[in-house]
């Protein structure tokens, strides 16, 4: 018989300890404080707070995005969407009533990514990434810092969809950081590197050249430049300096080259701004090909 009463006196022991790690947890609100102070949930999981004073309490977390006023007699629920731990205190009283919540599973996060690394001046590219609550209509927000600036800037919102996938596409016109921000959680940083555009136009023997980008070229050198098939590779035929700029709309140069030279039938031309002229906001970038007919 004293073993039957160990034995069941153990078990209700237990019990009593898992209450405060099982799933969906109740905490009761008394007018001394929230009981039990301390639960433990997983990921995904719910805490209800029910009100058992006469008076109106609150539920206000420093970190997670939950925040409650009960009633007496009420009750009211959070879900947790990541893991981590999470203080949350009740303001209306003094001495102020104090409480955590532990989450087991990953920590919230919200990841960024592109198809690419590159990209020409002011061409789209589409960022995406997901928020790890993984809940539709949660707003990211995404920064820049363009090369040249100290810090992040701004440039718009997009609202998760199924699964909590974001997309936001953006147009560079020089080497861009990006970062996405959800809530209180910022993703790894993204470099997008951008080459100027450049356009190579033929009339005869008479070439026009025109750099486009964020900036001046003027002085810069380029090098028009032939394809020799036979060893695969570009050969340079003669360098050309860049003249005067023009903008045709705010934030936006284009640098122009008109030159001659002497061409043959069959003959692949193209010209190349490189690294050294391109600068350290620039890729080096060549111009589309023309076929000498």
């Amino acid at each position: 018989m004293r073993t039957l009463f160990i034995a069941v006196a153990a078990a209700l022991a237990l019990t009593a300890l898992g209450s405060a790690t099982a799933a969906n947890q109740t905490v009761t609100i008394t007018r001394t404080g929230f009981v039990p102070a301390d639960v433990t949930i997983n990921v995904g999981e719910t805490v209800t707070w029910r009100n058992t004073d006469s008076n109106s309490h609150q539920v206000v977390f420093d970190r997670a995005p939950c925040n409650l006023t009960i009633s007496a007699g009420q009750s009211a629920s959070c879900t947790f969407r990541s893991g981590g731990r999470f203080s949350y205190q009740d303001r209306s009283q003094q001495p102020r009533l104090r409480g955590t919540v532990t989450v087991n599973g990953p920590r919230a996060s919200v990841t960024l990514t592109a198809p690419r690394t590159t990209a020409t001046f002011a061409a789209p590219v589409t960022l995406s990434g997901v928020v790890s609550s993984q809940a539709a209509g949660e707003s990211v927000t995404i920064n820049a810092q363009e090369c040249g600036k100290t810090s992040f800037t701004r440039l718009g919102s997009a609202t998760t969809t199924a699964s909590g996938n974001w997309t936001f596409t953006v147009r560079p016109k020089i080497n861009t950081v990006y970062q996405s921000r959800w809530r209180t959680n910022e993703s790894s940083a993204l470099t997008l590197k951008v080459r100027p555009a450049i356009r190579l136009t033929r009339v005869g023997r008479r070439f026009t050249a025109r750099v486009t980008a964020a900036q001046s070229f003027s002085g810069k050198t380029i090098a028009l430049q032939r394809y020799r098939a036979a060893v695969r590779r570009w050969a340079t035929l003669k360098r050309v300096t860049l003249g005067a700029s023009t903008t045709p709309t705010a934030g936006t140069f284009v640098t122009t080259a008109k030159f001659r030279s002497r061409i043959r039938s069959g003959w692949r031309l193209r010209v190349l701004l490189p690294q050294a002229q391109a600068g350290a906001c620039y890729l080096a970038a060549p111009s589309n090909t023309l076929r000498v007919r």
